[in-house]
């Protein structure tokens, strides 16, 4: 980075809280797993999730589609099969464990230290627009982030990593974000600086990012040391 930027764009989800912990809760309802495998199934279910968002967003499978075959495949790639049923009651339970999370204590430091700092925060967060406002909410996010600056691709018409949805918010900003594809090419491709919170070791073959931490408290350090 070259400059100081007076303003932060937030990825949401695995960015500024964990998905692992209700993946895990409503995975152990449906199919036990052994907590060594657990990170390995997470990893395939967010690739998998990824595909068929891509693919309900081109309007190829429906939304339920969606959401029962990003379980499956992710199970089928591990050995393990389930039907249709079984899908949708994990969908119900990891849904519901997605509205009772909240932000750790490192993150609440991160966004008070930026707030201190007179430092503009934003989110850009793909996903259904009621789904991610009641995640939104869950977090009290709106401590920190005006309701004008939190974007959701579902209610602007575009999505991660096209750099028209970065551009909503800021020619030219910091984007801190967990997804390779879509935070750290997107947010480079849209002429942004980017941190890559690189939680599960993923190799950054074409090494565009600014910086890559490994966890919260490198974020936290990161940040610290850049204002």
């Amino acid at each position: 980075m070259k400059e100081i930027l007076t303003h932060i764009c937030f990825d949401l989800d695995d960015t500024l809280y964990e998905q692992l912990a209700p993946f895990q809760h409503a995975l152990n309802q449906l199919h036990p797993v052994a907590q060594e495998k657990l990170r390995d199934i997470y990893k395939s279910f967010r690739s998998r999730s990824n595909e068929m968002f891509f693919l309900h967003q081109n309007k190829e499978i429906s939304f339920e589609c969606m959401h029962i075959k990003r379980i499956q495949l992710t199970l089928k790639d591990h050995g393990i099969l389930i039907n249709d049923k079984e899908a949708m009651d994990f969908q119900a339970a990891y849904q519901k464990g997605q509205y009772e999370i909240a932000l750790s204590s490192t993150i609440i430091e991160l966004l008070d230290y930026l707030k201190s700092r007179a430092v503009r925060i934003s989110v850009i967060t793909n996903g259904p627009k009621e789904h991610q406002l009641r995640k939104i909410k869950s977090l009290g996010l709106k401590r920190w982030v005006d309701e004008k600056d939190i974007i959701i691709s579902s209610a602007v018409g575009c999505s991660k990593p096209d750099k028209r949805i970065f551009h909503m918010v800021s020619d030219h900003s910091l984007y801190i974000g967990d997804s390779y594809e879509n935070d750290v090419v997107g947010g480079v491709n849209a002429g942004w600086d980017v941190i890559w919170l690189n939680k599960y070791g993923t190799r950054d073959q074409q090494h565009i990012a600014n910086y890559i931490v490994k966890n919260e408290n490198e974020l936290l350090d990161r940040i610290q040391c850049l204002y």
